[in-house]
């Protein structure tokens, strides 16, 4: 569990230095350039490592990534380190939490992030769709978990929700905004439901369904929700446009995620990714050639069409779409959440391959 050498992880790329302005990114994507090193050359990417690996997991995080590692290897110290300065400090945590509970929340999303983990990981890698649904279903209910089954990844799973539901009764507004909450895990569920269908029926895949479902697992609605519960003085008029909002922001983290990822995700055989989506609806692919061609000649396929230049331009619409929604939320600082979601994917493309 000890720091990371940012040297180790840049590898062969150039350092740049940090955070020049979000005025800079958001410049790149909006005037089209699309290749991985393009936009990284905006992202002053060694200090940004740094301050990922400089970043110190807190008793309860580490308790449960190591207890994460005992079962599943998919993911490295590095994931749980690049959440929280995103947490603590982009901006995408809303500016209208008590203060006082400002680090709880940072463990309590990187926490929630594990939990996901898990979910993803048993339907993508282990492929399991029966304890699946088994661990989905105590969500309404852990104490009805029969623990006599031995499951020590079930038993994981209600361990870190039951934590997790004793953190959140902390916050003042935690019953008023529960079922929201609730409602939201649900979409998160069914986003995992919906990634290994894919994987298991890759002739379904196709972009629109993509946009609509896995963007669910990016939780913004569900780190946001808790934002709200440690909100006392948060107007609930501003909710159905934070919702709007919410959904903006989560397509714009989903976008940057595909873009981070889907090299990565093709090496371990998932392709329920948006890039690969895009590719076969535009037919840069086909079908046939997944499993005949090598991962490299589909990266080439891929990197050598409008791929990139169709997503900046999706990212950079739903940020101008989000950026609509300012004069219609008054609790809320929507430009320094908007500027949080631009370093967002700042850190999403600095950590390219490492989480």
């Amino acid at each position: 569990m000890g720091d990371l050498n940012p040297s180790e992880m840049i590898g062969s790329h150039k350092a740049m230095g940090f955070f020049g302005g979000n005025l800079e990114i958001y410049t790149s994507i909006s005037e089209g350039k699309h290749s991985d090193a393009e936009i990284i050359k905006n992202f002053e990417k060694q200090e940004i490592l740094e301050q990922i690996s400089k970043y110190t997991l807190s008793g309860d995080v580490k308790y449960f990534v190591e207890e994460y590692e005992k079962f599943f290897t998919e993911r490295n110290v590095f994931l749980w380190k690049w959440l929280g300065p995103i947490f603590k400090e982009s901006g995408v945590t809303l500016s209208s939490i008590d203060n006082n509970y400002a680090d709880s929340l940072t463990d309590n999303k990187i926490i929630l992030t594990i939990l996901a983990c898990i979910l993803d990981d048993t339907a993508d890698v282990l492929q399991d769709k029966e304890l699946l649904s088994k661990m989905s279903s105590m969500f309404n209910n852990a104490s009805n978990v029969d623990i006599s089954e031995k499951n020590e990844k079930i038993i994981l799973v209600k361990k870190i929700w039951e934590h997790l539901l004793n953190e959140l009764n902390k916050y003042p507004r935690f019953e008023e905004f529960k079922d929201i909450f609730m409602y939201d895990l649900s979409q998160l569920i069914n986003a995992v439901n919906y990634s290994c269908l894919v994987n298991n029926n890759p002739n379904i895949i196709n972009i629109h369904e993509m946009e609509d479902y896995d963007s669910h697992n990016m939780l913004v609605f569900l780190y946001n929700g808790m934002d709200l519960m440690a909100s006392p003085e948060i107007d609930k008029s501003d909710l159905s446009f934070l919702r709007v909002a919410f959904t903006y922001a989560q397509k714009m983290a989903r976008t940057g995620n595909w873009l981070s990822t889907w090299k990565r995700e093709l090496h371990e055989g998932d392709i329920s990714s948006g890039v690969f989506a895009y590719a076969i609806s535009k037919k840069i692919i086909n079908f046939d050639e997944i499993g005949k061609l090598s991962n490299e000649e589909i990266i080439e396929k891929i990197e050598n069409s409008d791929t990139y230049d169709y997503f900046l331009d999706v990212w950079k619409q739903y940020r101008a779409k989000l950026s609509s929604l300012k004069e219609s939320i008054k609790s809320i600082d929507m430009d320094a959440y908007i500027a949080g979601l631009d370093y967002v994917i700042k850190f999403q493309m600095a950590g390219e391959g490492l989480k």
